[in-house]
């Protein structure tokens, strides 16, 4: 389940800025021509130059995300998005999530998520006994140590959701950036209110990932919240989607 209402913090910053926009400011358009979602509300070339003068937060996001998990086909695939959002905030989830696409340009995806406010399982019942207290025939497998937990789950993604991944990657906004969007983001007009940025809610999670795709450097992208960008809408896409968990063998 996500741990926020985008559409609710998707209206908080935009009622800030409105009050005292004027005219249409210059920015990366979409594929239909139109200004890509964020260039209206937010100074994105303030947030630009804060993303060049704070390298190390990619440093910090490829930190985060070498958590996800590598399969084998992973580690050198040419396209791969690698998202983790750790716990935070109320939440004790760590998400981690691996995307790439195998062979016949098919995507996969594995996910390691950990709920660190997760009770542990309980212990499996012991095996019925006779009145000597040996094991009665046939339970004989109740004693045996239960199968370890796979380290991650992988599977092929399912299509619709290939589809969108492909189409998030190829989107022009997502292309344009910025690709770190911080805690507190400068707005393009003041507010009513006099407030030149707008504060992140301080129990929102901190979503970031290494984006590779052919012929390109990597992307170290992030949000401290969601924002009305195509930045937080990738993240938010890609964060939230599963394997299909195997099937147990006979």
């Amino acid at each position: 389940m996500p741990r926020f209402s985008p559409l609710t913090l998707f209206l908080m910053p935009g009622a800030l800025a409105l009050g005292s926009c004027s005219g249409i400011p210059d920015g990366p358009l979409a594929a239909d021509g139109t200004l890509c979602p964020g260039v209206a509300t937010y100074d994105v070339e303030a947030i630009r130059a804060e993303n060049d003068e704070t390298p190390e937060r990619a440093a910090r996001i490829a930190e985060l995300v070498s958590a996800t998990p590598l399969p084998p086909g992973a580690e050198d695939a040419e396209t791969r998005i690698r998202v983790r959002v750790p716990p935070g905030g109320l939440s004790g989830l760590d998400t981690r999530v691996t995307l790439w696409k195998g062979a016949g340009d098919v995507w996969q995806i594995a996910t390691n998520n950990v709920d660190h406010h997760a009770p542990p399982p309980p212990p499996p019942p012991p095996p019925p006994v006779d009145e000597n207290g040996a094991v009665l025939p046939g339970y004989e497998h109740l004693l045996e140590p239960p199968r370890p937990k796979p380290p991650y789950l992988t599977s092929a993604l399912d299509a619709v959701s290939a589809a969108k991944v492909d189409a998030a990657l190829a989107d022009a906004c997502f292309k344009a950036g910025p690709d770190r969007l911080p805690y507190d983001l400068p707005l393009r007009k003041k507010s009513e209110r006099g407030q030149t940025s707008w504060l992140c809610p301080p129990d929102s999670a901190f979503y970031s990932a290494e984006v590779q795709v052919p012929g390109e450097a990597p992307r170290y992208i992030s949000h401290a919240c969601y924002m009305d960008f195509a930045t937080s809408q990738f993240l938010s896409l890609t964060a939230y989607l599963d394997a299909a968990p195997a099937l147990e063998a006979e």
